[in-house]
């Protein structure tokens, strides 16, 4: 299949500007809450609150890539994405315990072009489709995308740390200290000593200086990305490599994934995969409240939260087919994985009667009075039969006595010779993960958003201990 007349390479450069709107109705109410916060933040002179808002514009907001994406699916794929959103959804099991079940009805790191179907495949899994040709997303196809200079996320990230600014030297000046000054008498009680106001400029200058590493470390991934050249399978040689493709299956099918042993809740087809089991708890705690008078009280205060009780996680050996051939991968060698979305989720109510349940509430010690369970859930996150895959790893000889038992240690063909393994080299960092190369850089960022506005965020709060 080639790409389609009106797609080109330079569909996926990023340019100057890209800004993009919600998608969804729910991100539409995000956003509008957002803006909301935003206005009265700025109403009572209290910038922190705007700072929440111009958070929720980039929470609700798609990165610029992302969105380009999601409207590619739904165009080359849309049988495939009608399929997706009409099985997806929340299923109500039982009335009685509010049993449900989830299925997403988008995933983010699914297809964007149509794969090759089973009707394209060799009888021969280590050789090429019939067509010859690469998968339609293959990088050296479409080329490696580019994200814009400037997106929803540098914009607002940047104007959400100068409130979070505004809000300390607010603080400060109504301190009736300044930061160098000293306290007036006038100063009411409630106000910030200057040890205050220095321990929030501390914690400004933490957040941005938090900021610059993680977007140092996300930079440097999406560089190796970039600058990693894909390998079309067929011609592989040892060593590093970067590969792009799809799931197939080797020797078997993927064994079957029993949920926490419960053979009610299973998973087909999962070549990688984990599963947790959780349980929202509710707990009492008691806290001081000190009134305007000074005067002291104490509080029932009640919170809410999961804890994670048991989780497993299992692979199974596979083929990756990039059109051109294929390659045994070992899933259960890469230490640094990702799957993406849940596949599916189980929830219910929490009921003492059922069995097992019981046991759990015991163990965990939560038949205090101060705690209690309310919900269960199981989720199962996995990489399926069929689905994209990426990968940095290292090729490797596979042993004689297994390329025997294929018949195949006389063969010629290098990727019948060769195993990916998640081995890293000198400036190479391996990992799996689901989707092509295109879905994992569909939330990158540039280096101006990565690097420089970050900086001048640092530069700028440690700046403002000399006002």
């Amino acid at each position: 299949m080639s790409l389609p007349p009106e797609l080109t390479i330079d569909e996926f450069q990023g340019g100057t500007f890209g800004f993009t709107k919600p998608q969804g109705w729910i991100a539409w109410l995000g956003f509008a809450f957002a803006v909301v916060l935003i206005i009265v933040g700025g109403i009572i002179l209290m910038p922190i609150i705007s700072a929440a808002g111009f958070l929720g514009l980039i929470a609700s907001t798609p990165a610029p890539l992302q969105e380009k994406l999601d409207n590619l699916r739904r165009k080359l794929r849309p049988r495939a994405v009608k399929i997706r959103q009409d099985e997806g959804g929340l299923e109500l099991q039982s009335f009685w315990n509010s049993a449900t079940i989830h299925r997403p009805s988008y995933m983010a790191r699914d297809w964007v072009f149509p794969p090759h179907g089973e009707e394209e495949w060799s009888d021969d899994i280590y050789a090429a489709d019939k067509s010859g040709d690469l998968i339609p997303e293959h990088p050296n196809r479409v080329g490696t995308p580019t994200p814009p200079m400037l997106s929803n996320y540098g914009v607002f990230g940047l104007l959400a740390y100068i409130c979070v600014g505004l809000q300390v030297y607010i603080l400060g000046y109504t301190s009736g200290t300044g930061y160098a000054g000293d306290e007036t008498e006038s100063a009411p009680s409630n106000y910030f000593s200057t040890e205050g106001i220095e321990s929030f400029l501390y914690i400004y200058v933490g957040l941005a200086a938090v900021w610059l590493l993680a977007s140092v470390f996300m930079w440097k991934r999406a560089q190796a990305m970039a600058d990693t050249p894909t390998q079309n399978i067929r011609s592989m040689a040892v060593g590093p490599a970067e590969l792009v493709g799809q799931v197939r299956r080797w020797k078997s099918p993927a064994p079957l994934v029993i949920v926490d042993g419960d053979r009610s809740k299973t998973v087909e087809d999962l070549h990688l995969w984990r599963w947790e089991y959780e349980v929202e708890i509710e707990e009492e705690y008691e806290v001081t409240v000190t009134d305007s008078d000074g005067n002291t009280s104490t509080e029932t205060r009640t919170k809410r939260y999961w804890q994670t009780i048991r989780s497993d996680s299992g692979h199974h050996d596979f083929i990756l087919h990039d059109g051109t051939g294929g390659v045994v991968v070992r899933p259960g060698k890469f230490r640094r994985s990702e799957v993406g979305d849940y596949l599916v989720r189980w929830g219910c109510r929490h009921d003492t009667r059922a069995r097992g349940l019981v046991t759990n509430l015991f163990v965990l010690g939560f038949s205090r009075g101060d705690k209690r369970i309310l919900r269960h859930r199981w989720t199962v996150h996995g990489l399926e039969y069929l689905d994209p895959c990426y990968m940095m790893g290292t090729a490797k000889i596979r042993s004689r006595k297994e390329m025997k038992a294929e018949g195949d240690v006389e063969s010629t063909r290098q990727n019948r010779k060769l195993e990916m393994v998640g081995e890293d080299a000198p400036g190479f960092k391996a990992r799996l993960e689901k989707g092509t190369e295109l879905t994992a850089m569909g939330r990158v960022r540039s280096q101006v958003e990565y690097l420089i506005i970050p900086t001048v965020c640092l530069l700028g709060a440690i700046s403002m201990f000399a006002i």
